[in-house]
């Protein structure tokens, strides 16, 4: 999955099938990034759209945390895309 950089923020959306499904993949993006100490902004639409944005604000930037945590991201969406 390709996230691109607008606005000096690295960006993605996902759609899901109802909230809950979309509850569940925010539950294990905040597991990971409690545990890397860098979290992301997101955003819910419409119950099952998510928008995620990832910058570095102690940088000021987005930096290579930003893309090391996109991979986690996309490596959580495709097993959990995989399980559901």
């Amino acid at each position: 999955m390709k996230w691109e950089v607008k606005n000096n923020r690295l960006m993605q959306e996902f759609d899901f099938k109802n909230q809950t499904e979309l509850a569940t993949f925010i539950l294990e993006i905040a597991k990971r990034a409690d545990a890397l100490d860098h979290h992301p902004d997101m955003t819910i639409t419409k119950c099952s759209h998510l928008k995620i944005e990832l910058f570095t604000h102690t940088e000021n930037k987005v930096s290579d945390l930003d893309f090391n945590m996109s991979e986690i991201i996309n490596s959580i969406y495709v097993g959990f895309k995989n399980n559901s």
